[in-house]
């Protein structure tokens, strides 16, 4: 009996010392792709917590497992180092006139867009039925290629923007029903409700990129 109880420690101190071994190796490498990110003080941390794992156990008095669960845990700190240190990308604003061309992107296909121009209406109608407001509807046409190889559906995200910074949603839209072929033109129509007496206006178009592009209205 004495003899199976020594052979169980031998191989549940083994079993550990190679997860060590395993943890630590991947802690080197963890070091080594963040200096080579210039992310300094995560590779040294990295370094740090692969040398404490690999120290011998004679010299550090340190159960392996709870050394294990320190270098876990220290890991995820790591990590959420990296994520607040990571660098922030700033959106990027691109101005444009109307009917100039502009380059978008929806499912990884480009698509080209243009905005022709606005008028301002009292009334419109939205699903067959006569909408109203007690400001001014405004009503921006353009038309959207696809020049991609592929079919694809496509949407764009839009808001206006006045003088004032301040901003308009969506009212409603109509981009026509299904896939945008390729190299065929579609026309597309959004329409915001917006005070009578604004200026400034500008088209803010967003997409899959961190670049917006701002259509200035002539309003």
């Amino acid at each position: 009996m004495k003899k199976e109880g020594i052979n169980k420690e031998k191989k549940e101190v083994g079993f550990i010392t190679v997860i060590n071994s395993i943890v630590g190796v991947i802690l080197v490498i963890f070091s080594i792709s963040t200096l080579i990110m210039k992310l300094f003080l995560p590779a040294v941390l990295f370094l740090i917590f692969a040398v404490f794992i690999f120290f011998p156990q004679k010299i550090l008095k340190f159960n392996k497992w709870i050394k294990l669960l320190i270098v876990i845990l220290g890991f995820f700190l790591i990590l959420i180092i990296i994520g607040f240190n990571s660098p922030k990308q700033n959106p990027e604003f691109v101005n444009y006139n109307l009917n100039e061309e502009f380059i978008i992107s929806y499912n990884k296909v480009n698509f080209s867009m243009i905005v022709y121009n606005s008028t301002k209406e009292e009334k419109i109608l939205v699903g067959g039925e006569e909408k109203t407001t007690n400001g001014i509807f405004l009503v921006i046409t353009g038309s959207v290629n696809n020049l991609g190889d592929t079919s694809s559906g496509f949407t764009f995200s839009s808001a206006l923007l006045d003088s004032q910074n301040r901003t308009y949603s969506l009212y409603s839209a109509n981009l026509g029903e299904g896939a945008i072929q390729p190299g065929i033109k579609r026309d597309f129509i959004n329409v915001f409700e917006i005070p009578k007496e604004i200026s400034g206006l500008k088209f803010f178009v967003g997409d899959e990129t961190n670049i917006f592009r701002l259509i200035s209205l002539g309003f």
